[in-house]
């Protein structure tokens, strides 16, 4: 204990932001999602990314425009080609300008339920690196919800958007995130 008192008042735990949300989030959304994403890197975020279709392709994306060192995405591939291909050249861009890919175990040639079991880990992954989360829901959402109880299980400050298409928070969990209505973002 006494070594840590030597420690300069300035060093700073890194912050990392994961955002995450629905895959079928439409491309309307883009623009709040970079939004988020520039609050968070000027607040002193770095961002963390499953690296799926919709809301993590388009947090992806502002990630790059603003600089990839600043992001890390959690993927359940062992390797680029098991990235959905609407999102491998994002993922090539991303490693190219200096991002990073914590890689899992899963194939594309593994049976389906070795590859939810990897998507779900990778998830859990993402929230266990992570201080705060931001969720875009859109629809019904499962696996972003089941991300949203796994960071209110370990304590993070949650901020959920829901972006229309019936998106909801069960009750025990909208008490325990801070929650904006498609109306209040739009």
């Amino acid at each position: 204990m006494s070594r840590l008192a030597g420690l300069p008042a300035t060093l700073r735990v890194a912050m990392r932001a994961g955002v995450i949300g629905s895959r079928s989030l439409p491309a309307s959304f883009a623009p709040l999602v970079s939004r988020v994403v520039s609050l968070l890197l000027s607040r002193g975020y770095s961002i963390a990314s499953g690296g799926a279709v919709g809301a993590d392709s388009f947090a992806l994306e502002a990630v790059i425009q603003q600089g990839a060192s600043h992001g890390i995405i959690y993927s359940a591939w062992s390797s680029a080609s098991g990235f959905p291909s609407s999102v491998q050249p994002q993922v090539s861009r991303f490693l190219a300008s200096g991002g990073q890919v914590v890689w899992g175990p899963a194939s594309p040639s593994q049976p389906r339920s070795a590859v939810v079991s990897a998507l779900l880990g990778r998830n859990r992954r993402l929230v266990s690196a992570s201080s705060v989360i931001a969720a875009f829901l859109h629809g019904q959402s499962r696996g972003s919800l089941y991300t949203v109880r796994q960071a209110i299980a370990q304590g993070l400050q949650v901020i959920v958007f829901l972006c229309g298409e019936g998106a909801s928070l069960p009750a025990d969990l909208a008490s325990r995130c801070l929650v904006f209505t498609e109306k209040e973002v739009c």
